[in-house]
């Protein structure tokens, strides 16, 4: 059987729905969230660029260390806001239940933009530079959950994947500036304290837009349910769907919320933080959910893009590129790749390949990049840029090596970028989702800081190129890892969903792809949307899986 098509899907949902439900309204709240996604890749942008500067390393009194201490400095100096994005996710898990996410995103923002401010004003105090950095990190990493969680609750199913996906694109319009603005800024300010402080001063500008807009988006009506303020639920749901209460779209809309809502605590009903930990690890198709998700955070991290991303201003000095403006302006437009890249393949790839092909082909492709920019670096060890400039061949590897990077960061794109996160929210069932989907994201930030820690001390180590090749082989073992391991998930009932976790990782990719009857019940909601069959087909489903959740219990007792 053809698995369905999810662009003429989403077409026919559109179609089918109230025009009224696509407003601007919706539109708004969707941009002031996912505007936030800028601070994130603002900081490793104008991060990468600060590090290499003349007057910053001046100011900081790191200009006369040697090649190895410059490169610790600088690893902490990049990565330490990382460290502090790890508690800042963990942080913001919890206060949301308590505070709302309207009111926890007002928080955090005020903490980042403290950070930020405090970065600006350190005044060449490396101690000081190090604390406002982890301080700013606690709203980074708060500003890559909230924004999700926000948006998945406001918007109509229909369009629920495109107004996430505007989150991940704002994540790589940050690198953009990061970088623009550090080129803009040297081109007038070069070799003054302007030349660092006003683009990390500027950071607090996309903030405070946010900031003010978030006063003017309510609370999602799923939290405001949760909370026992129904008629308020209701009522901002109207003003989300721009319809009137007696609407049958809002009225059947609302009833699903709160039937999700009731099974939700139903399911998590006298179950504390240990019980589902000890349900995660004690269960053996749980803990290989946990382990696959766990596996592709940390590879994902180690094949080295975000470290890439962050260093690139260096690492194009690596490949020939001369000048600090001239690094700037190769450094944004590597940012530009990301940004385009990201937007084209999310909307029109990842649907039609799925989330395996997907994510091997952009690993192919970044141990193929990884590969040729080593072989550079090594071909050229110890050449300078004169000697370099006088060969053509020498000059022509240069180039290609150049271009690889920027396939490297396309190849990102489609591949461990996104797919963790998609794959994390489709795994793991209703009663440990929350939980798993949190730790599993700060161990992203903690591979995200190790590996972003390392890379200057792995670059001057290896002589360079061994860093490349070192991610290369991370890539390697990831390409073997997710044949072997990641299931497409996309599209698959439950049912077939739990079949893939009764079987060893090393076995999966006999049964990765999903046969015509693990998709059955996909196709007969595409097919038949408002069909009774499907409902009874869709009871008869849950009953089967309640019975064997009961049945596992009885075992583990």
């Amino acid at each position: 059987m053809t698995r369905p098509n999810m662009i003429k899907a989403t077409k026919k949902a559109i179609k089918d729905s109230p025009k009224e439900i696509f407003n601007w309204y919706l539109l708004f709240c969707t941009c002031v969230w996912s505007f936030s996604g800028v601070a994130k890749g603002f900081d490793e942008g104008n991060i990468a660029s600060l590090v290499i500067m003349d007057s910053f390393r001046s100011r900081f009194g790191i200009a006369k260390q040697s090649e190895a201490d410059y490169a610790n400095t600088k690893g902490w100096i990049v990565a330490i806001a990382t460290a502090g994005a790890v508690f800042g996710c963990l942080g913001c898990v919890w206060l949301t239940q308590r505070l709302g996410r309207t009111y926890t995103f007002q928080l955090f923002t005020i903490i980042y933009i403290a950070g930020v401010l405090g970065q600006t004003f350190s005044d060449g105090n490396l101690g000081a530079l190090y604390a406002t950095r982890v301080i700013a990190g606690l709203g980074i990493g708060a500003t890559t959950v909230l924004p999700s969680v926000y948006i998945a609750e406001i918007s109509p199913q229909p369009i629920r994947g495109l107004l996430t996906l505007q989150y991940t694109c704002c994540q790589q319009l940050g690198v953009v500036f990061g970088f623009f603005f550090n080129y803009g800024v040297t081109q007038y300010h070069a070799n003054t304290d302007l030349q660092w402080q006003l683009p990390t001063a500027l950071q607090v500008l996309p903030a405070v837009i946010w900031g003010i807009g978030s006063f003017f988006t309510p609370e999602t009506p799923r939290f405001l349910l949760s909370k026992g303020k129904r008629s308020q639920a209701l009522a901002t749901l109207c003003r989300f769907r721009n319809l009137p209460e007696d609407h049958p779209y809002v009225q059947a809309e609302f009833q699903g919320i709160e039937n999700q809502l009731n099974a939700e605590i139903e399911v998590v009903a006298g179950a504390s933080t240990l019980d589902l930990v000890k349900e995660t690890f004690a269960d053996l198709s749980n803990r290989r959910r946990f382990m696959l998700m766990f596996s592709c955070h940390v590879l994902g991290q180690w094949s080295g893009a975000n470290a890439i991303t962050q260093y690139s201003p260096t690492i194009f000095g690596y490949l020939g590129i001369v000048g600090t403006e001239s690094r700037f302006l190769a450094t944004g437009l590597y940012a530009v790749v990301k940004f385009v890249s990201v937007l084209l393949f999310s909307i029109f790839v990842i649907d039609f390949i799925g989330r395996r092909r997907s994510l091997m082909t952009g690993i192919v492709l970044q141990i193929v990049t990884l590969a040729f920019v080593g072989a550079y670096l090594r071909a050229t060890t110890g050449m300078s840029v004169a000697v370099i400039e006088a060969s053509a061949s020498a000059m022509a590897a240069s180039r290609a090596a150049i271009v690889a990077i920027y396939i490297h960061a396309l190849a990102w794109s489609i591949g461990w970028f996104s797919i963790p996160y998609l794959v994390s929210a489709e795994v793991f069932p209703m009663r440990i989702r929350s939980l798993n989907v949190s730790v599993l994201m700060a161990v992203h930030w903690a591979m995200y800081f190790g590996c972003s820690r390392a890379m200057p001390s792995l670059l001057a180590a290896t002589n360079r190129f061994g860093a490349f090749f070192f991610f290369m082989g991370i890539c390697v073992i990831s390409l073997v890892y997710v044949f072997f391991a990641m299931p497409e998930t996309s599209g698959r009932s439950l049912e077939s969903m739990d079949k893939l976790f009764d079987h060893p990782w090393y076995k999966v990719h006999k049964i990765a792809y999903p046969t015509a009857e693990d998709l059955k019940p996909a196709a007969r909601r595409e097919l038949e949307p408002e069909s009774k069959n499907l409902e009874e087909a869709g009871m008869a489903d849950h009953a089967e899986r309640t019975i064997s959740n009961q049945e596992k219990d009885s075992h583990r007792a």
